[in-house]
């Protein structure tokens, strides 16, 4: 069964593509809401699974585009839980609403039951092929306002309420300390200095001294870090990071040789407890090594890592 997930959330995208996977399932996930929309219209689906909040167009947007061609199955997975913002997801056409955090069981069930209502009666097909779309249907056309024209009825494209699109290149970052421009602060607060992770191991001895260059800048050996730009620097030459590995980095030079389990990393990056697949964490954790060099970051076996610096 195909899979066509939308997310912005980087974390949410990859944890939920390792978990059906592992289900079995074959999975296309996408960032921008354009790109998962123009992907189902072109390749079909089984099954969409769509976050509300996306860059470019919308979930609720994508739902109504989709039903323009199709009676594919969809599920909006969103943390917004007030009635008024199910209702408005399923009036759009989704045929299912799972609110974050959830859990891969959940889902997969959820999965599984929109499928068995979607069955093709007698062929035991399910959703649509773009071969399938008869041809003289008039096709979702983008407007030079932006906008889709479908049956005289105009759908506004555009980022969701709320959220800032990407940050490009080279703009300069937020001065809100760990949260870079363009991405919504996270929901938990890191947790002060000194206050130990439950389940970690005990700090070990020689852990990198931590200097501070003034009210934001911070050197710890080689790396330099700098809260108020949001920078990090190894060796003088400055290093690229993408949001995520960024909070993931602030958060173990909180208190350099501390040891944070992959629970606790998961939880205070990214706000919730997640029910997916550990892995996700080790995988920026990977990423972050190749950045700014393998011997920063240490793996303490059965506990999680440490800033070794």
């Amino acid at each position: 069964m195909h899979i066509v997930l939308v997310e912005d959330d980087e974390v949410i995208r990859e944890t939920t593509q390792i978990s059906l996977e592992r289900f079995g399932y074959t999975v296309s996930a996408f960032e921008d809401g354009r790109d998962g929309y123009e992907f189902v219209a072109d390749h079909g689906a089984d099954v969409v699974l769509l976050d509300l909040m996306l860059p470019t167009m919308n979930g609720a947007s994508i739902c109504r585009a989709i039903r323009e061609r199709s009676t594919t199955p969809i599920i909006i997975i969103s943390a917004r839980s007030e009635p008024i913002d199910i209702v408005q997801a399923l009036e759009a056409g989704a045929d299912d609403y799972l609110t974050k955090p959830f859990d891969m069981q959940v889902l997969n069930a959820r999965i599984r039951a929109v499928v068995r209502r979607f069955i093709t009666a007698g062929t035991g097909r399910m959703g649509f092929s773009p071969d399938e779309v008869d041809a003289g249907a008039a096709e979702p056309t983008l407007g030079a306002s932006g906008m889709i024209d479908t049956d005289g009825i105009p759908e506004v494209l555009g980022p969701s309420p709320g959220l800032a699109p990407p940050r490009a290149s080279g703009a300069p970052a937020s001065p809100q300390a760990g949260t870079p421009a363009g991405y919504p602060a996270r929901p938990a607060q890191r947790p002060s200095a000194g206050a130990p992770a439950p389940g970690a191991a005990p700090d070990r001895a020689g852990s990198p001294a931590r200097e501070e260059l003034g009210p934001y800048r911070t050197q710890l050996g080689s790396l330099v870090l700098d809260t108020g730009r949001l920078t990090v620097m190894v060796d003088g030459a400055e290093v690229h990071l993408t949001p995520t590995e960024l909070r993931v980095l602030l958060l173990l030079t909180e208190e350099p040789g501390h040891v944070y389990s992959r629970e606790k990393i998961a939880y205070t990056v990214w706000g919730y407890e997640w029910a997916g697949d550990s892995r996700v964490v080790d995988v920026h954790i990977q990423r972050l090594r190749k950045k700014i060099g393998a011997r920063m970051i240490e793996t303490v076996r059965g506990f999680g890592y440490r800033f070794a610096g």
